[in-house]
């Protein structure tokens, strides 16, 4: 078999019948672009969202959720179960605890200078800055004495600033919540956008105390975040916290149960089940096209092999074999699909470069991926080949004749 002669024969026809190669390569060009541009990105969502899941949740960290419905809360039921003396209990009776901060969040109205915006209020204690891992780049963090006295101040986020101040330093300047004026006492460190989506430098910060008694008139929190001293102490403090709510709550089975406690492991788990999307669904959905570009390949090549029924008949007259003749129909729909193929590649290549640099997202384009798109390109070309090839290859070679 003179394998030099097939693939020219091959490259031939492709230029031959622009048209035909066209119609038949673009399916393929696409789904190979869509399946790499889905893993890299795919790989580069899961990196990121690992990324902030780490800074804002590390391995020795737990959060108390009011409510049984876990991160997201129950929308059914009021969750007004936990109080600040909960977590005051919790840590003297648990010397495996190193610190807490609660948590309380609604939405305000912002003023300043005639500038109005509704955004996130959200509260703090003075062991905040530590339990968040987030400081403050101008000013200072809330005090104790802030929180006793539920001090009418505020911290601003990065973008929160801008929009209100501008280049200003906003520290001691005034803003209004809800029509109610606070001093500005610092502007936190940007952090981006949380596992949830929700953009945490576009947000105001008040006292745990100020939120409680002067906004929300309410004597409970919606949670907290707790430090664990040692990572390996995290089994332990969740055995130990349970217990003390439970007997604080009055509570006998654990299925009554009207708080959360999510640990790391939960944490890594939801992310892992959200990033989903990305490694499983979309690239096979991006397998899906390519399975359904093969078939149309295959019509496309079925098509041709009847129209080429004299020269197959020729060529069979002339000594070739079926396994000649299969060769070289498989060749020629083998080539479109691995030339599309490396097309396709190359453009979620360029795609991922323009997504990376207008949209800052973050991508990570791994060898894996662009060996993923080769080797789907070449399984859609022994796909859509098949049939051709076989129908040509049995071909009678008197009927072709006539």
């Amino acid at each position: 078999m003179n394998w030099n002669r097939l693939i020219l024969s091959s490259f031939t026809m492709m230029v031959r019948y622009k048209l035909r190669t066209f119609l038949m390569s673009i399916g393929v060009v696409l789904g190979v672009a869509a399946l790499v541009v889905m893993r890299s990105y795919g790989a580069g969502a899961e990196q990121e969202m690992m990324e902030k899941v780490n800074r804002m949740f590390s391995a020795s960290s737990l959060y108390l959720q009011a409510g049984k419905g876990g991160m997201a809360g129950d929308p059914a039921k009021p969750a007004t179960s936990l109080t600040l003396e909960d977590l005051t209990a919790i840590q003297d009776q648990l010397p495996t605890i190193q610190a807490w901060d609660p948590l309380l969040v609604t939405s305000a109205n912002i003023g300043v200078e005639g500038l109005n915006r509704s955004t996130s209020l959200w509260s703090n204690g003075e062991q905040g800055e530590l339990v968040w891992g987030r400081s403050v780049v101008s000013g200072e963090f809330f005090s104790k004495a802030d929180i006793a006295s539920a001090s009418r101040v505020a911290l601003l986020g990065d973008k929160t600033a801008l929009y209100f101040f501008g280049e200003r330093d906003p520290v001691g300047l005034e803003i209004r919540i809800d029509g109610n004026v606070y001093r500005v006492k610092g502007v936190l460190e940007p952090i981006g956008t949380d596992p949830h989506g929700m953009d945490r430098d576009d947000e105001v910060h008040i006292p745990i105390s100020t939120m409680m008694r002067r906004v929300k008139n309410v004597d409970y929190i919606s949670g907290a975040k707790i430090l664990v001293k040692q990572e390996n102490q995290v089994e332990e403090t969740v055995a130990g916290i349970h217990q003390i709510l439970m007997e604080r709550h009055v509570i006998q089975d654990h299925e009554d149960r009207d708080y959360s406690l999510i640990t790391p492991e939960v944490v890594r788990w939801m992310v892992a089940r959200m990033n989903r999307v990305f490694k499983v669904f979309l690239p096979v959905a991006a397998c899906l096209a390519l399975l359904v570009a093969s078939l149309v390949i295959a019509n496309i090549m079925l098509m041709t092999v009847k129209e080429r029924v004299p020269e197959i008949g020729l060529r069979k007259a002339i000594g070739a074999t079926n396994p000649q003749i299969a060769a070289q129909f498989l060749l020629e729909t083998f080539s479109v699909t691995v030339m599309s193929g490396l097309i396709g590649i190359l453009l979620g290549l360029a795609v991922m470069a323009v997504m990376s640099e207008m949209a800052s997202l973050k991508v990570i384009i791994s060898p894996s991926a662009i060996i993923l798109g080769l080797a789907a390109a070449v399984v859609s070309g022994m796909i859509a080949g098949y049939l051709p090839a076989r129908k040509a290859a049995r071909m009678d070679p008197v009927e072709a004749l006539r």
